[in-house]
C-alpha cells in the first residue's frame, strides 16, 4: 500500500493536529498522555493525526521523547501520521534528517518539507520516501496572512516539481479557499494536507478536494485539543464533540 493510500484507507478527511502547549493541558496530563487520551476519544473520526514538533521541543528532551513515543504508538496502532517538522537543509543534512523521519527514531508516515533551499535539498528525502513507501508534503501555499510575499514566486516551478514525483504531496492552507482552487485545478492528482481550518478561519474546504472528494486531508489542531476551553463539558466530552464537528463540515465539503 503506498503512503497516500494509507492515509484514504482511514475514510476521513479529517487530520488532528497534536499541538499540545503545556500550559493548556488539564491537570495532571502531560504531553504524551494528554496526546494519547486526544487520540483514543477521537480515532473514529480521523484520517490521520500531525504531531508538531516545536510543541514538544519546547519542553526539552522530555518532549522530544514524548513526540517520539506518540509517533511510535500511531503506527502500532495502524494511524497514519504526519510529522509536521517543516525540514529542509543541504547534503548530509537532509540525508540525517531523512534517517530520522523515515524508519528511524520519529518514523513517520508523511513529513512536511520546506523547499525554500532549492529542489536539490529535498533529493535526500525522496530517497528516503521512495525507500520506505512515505510521503513529503512540500510547503506549496502556507496559511498565514505573509505567505504570497514568496511563495507566489516559487508557485509555478513547484507546481511542476510536484506534479513530475509521486514521492510529494503539498501544504495548501485553508485560509484561501480560491488559491486551493487554482493549485487543484494545477495539481489535480496530488494529495493535499490542508492546514487553518478551525483556529484559523479556513472554512471553505470543497476547492480543496478533487473531483471524487478525495486528495485531501485537512487539519484542525487547537479547536480540538482544546475545545474544554470554551465548552461547559468535562475537556474529554468536548474534544469528542469538536472532532465530531470538524469531521461532519469535511464529509460535508467533500460531497459538493
Amino acid at each position: 500500500m503506498s503512503w497516500r493510500e494509507r492515509f484514504e484507507a482511514r475514510g476521513s478527511a479529517l487530520c488532528i493536529g497534536l499541538d499540545p502547549v503545556a500550559a493548556r493541558l488539564p491537570a495532571g496530563l502531560g504531553l504524551f498522555d494528554f496526546c494519547a487520551e486526544v487520540i483514543e476519544l477521537t480515532a473514529e473520526w480521523a484520517a490521520c493525526y500531525k504531531p508538531n514538533v516545536a510543541f514538544f521541543e519546547r519542553e526539552g528532551p522530555a518532549g522530544v521523547e514524548a513526540f517520539a513515543k506518540l509517533l511510535a504508538l500511531l503506527r502500532e496502532r495502524g494511524i497514519p501520521s504526519i510529522a509536521d517538522v517543516k525540514r529542509g537543509d543541504i547534503g548530509s543534512t537532509a540525508e540525517a534528517y531523512a534517517a530520522a523521519y523515515f524508519d528511524g527514531p520519529f518514523d513517520a508516515d508523511a513529513i512536511t518539507v520546506n523547499p525554500s533551499l532549492g529542489l536539490d535539498t529535498v533529493q535526500p528525502f525522496v530517497k528516503a520516501a521512495q525507500l520506505h513507501e512515505r510521503g513529503i508534503l512540500l510547503l506549496l501555499r502556507t496559511s498565514n496572512p505573509g505567505a504570497p510575499q514568496f511563495q507566489d514566486v516559487w508557485e509555478q516551478g513547484l507546481v511542476e516539481a510536484i506534479s513530475a514525483q509521486p514521492a510529494f504531496g503539498a501544504v495548501v492552507g485553508a485560509t484561501d479557499p480560491e488559491v486551493g482552487g487554482r493549485l487543484r485545478a494545477a495539481l489535480p492528482e496530488t494529495f493535499f494536507l490542508v492546514p487553518g481550518f478551525g483556529a484559523q478561519g479556513g472554512s471553505d474546504l470543497a476547492p480543496f478536494f478533487d473531483s471524487t472528494g478525495r486528495g485531501a486531508v485537512v487539519s484542525s489542531s487547537r479547536a480540538i485539543l482544546f475545545a474544554g476551553e470554551r465548552e461547559r463539558l468535562p475537556w474529554q466530552d468536548a474534544v469528542r464533540t469538536a472532532a465530531r464537528s470538524a469531521w461532519e463540515a469535511i464529509e460535508e465539503a467533500r460531497s459538493k
